[in-house]
């Protein structure tokens, strides 16, 4: 069904999470280009097979019991482009360390903020990822998304970028362009170093997570969970083989035998933890169940 492309069957989900739980994907594909993409989503479509868009697994939980459809991962659409007035072009796949030693290399800065995040640019985007008071929406010129087989080219306006939100969910991210801004490589690799080098000193990098699990309450002031969580004690907590992180109280790491039901019942546990008193949080992750069908993280 699958044989003139790039695939895996009976995938060990472990090895494409940056958390290394999950059971095994009936299928992995992995399209090199937007027709690749468009003829796997067709065939699947054929046979009544689930769907579900994946970059490098850095913010999606797989269940322990697998995935019985087809996971097309973007790794493999590397291209980086550089066009005039400092805009490059990135390609779904890239992830955020390759593109930001290529952006030093090239003398153009802005995404140093992100440099140490194991997450693909198509992700990235479609989370409206961020941190350090910066998101990827900032720099975003226009997408090129696929959707009921056509290709799309969207303007930032278009793709309703909010906190951790956008409107790019229900389509496959191609590339994006990126309006970035001219700096000397030792300044931008000044910048790199200094913010993966506070990623290591206040988060789990060592350990496998999803980054964060819950996202920020954007009130007036804000209601940062990981705060809560930490007041109330549950650094450390266990539940099988995930913990709450010692070392930042957003994070869930995997303790080495983790499974997915140990992470999944332990944030559900953090979950009514801070409803007690009286917090209703919002999940950052994506939770992989069957019934979901074509989500990209």
């Amino acid at each position: 069904m699958f044989e003139k492309f790039d695939f895996i069957e009976n995938a060990d989900l472990k090895d494409f999470s940056t958390m290394k739980v999950g059971g095994k994907a009936k299928y992995i594909i992995f399209p090199k280009n937007a027709d690749e993409i468009k003829k796997n989503l067709q065939i699947c479509r054929k046979n009544d097979i689930k769907t579900f868009i994946l970059g490098n697994g850095s913010n999606v939980l797989f269940d322990d019991k697998g995935f019985s459809g087809a996971i097309i991962c973007l790794k493999k659409m590397q291209d980086i482009t550089f066009l005039e007035n400092n805009v490059v072009e990135v390609s779904a796949g890239v992830n955020l360390f390759a593109l930001n030693m290529a952006l030093c290399k090239h003398g153009l800065s802005g995404l140093e903020f992100c440099y140490g995040i194991p997450a693909t640019i198509g992700g990235f985007l479609v989370m409206n990822g961020g941190c350090f008071e910066h998101e990827i929406c900032e720099f975003v010129q226009e997408v090129k998304v696929l959707k009921n087989d056509r290709i799309f080219v969207l303007k930032a306006e278009d793709c309703d970028f909010s906190y951790r939100h956008s409107n790019l969910q229900n389509c496959v991210v191609l590339s994006a362009k990126l309006q970035l801004f001219a700096e000397k490589p030792d300044k931008i690799k000044q910048n790199m170093d200094f913010y993966l080098n506070l990623k290591r000193e206040k988060q789990p990098c060592e350990m496998p997570s999803l980054g964060s699990v819950f996202k920020v309450i954007k009130t007036k002031p804000e209601i940062h969970p990981a705060k809560l969580i930490d007041k109330m004690h549950l650094k450390g907590v266990k539940i099988g083989g995930a913990e709450v992180s010692t070392k930042h109280a957003g994070f869930i790491v995997n303790c080495g035998n983790a499974t997915s039901a140990d992470v999944l019942n332990l944030i559900v546990f953090l979950e009514q933890k801070l409803a007690e008193i009286g917090v209703n949080v919002e999940r950052e992750i994506v939770v992989l169940k069957e019934e979901q069908n074509g989500q990209m993280a």
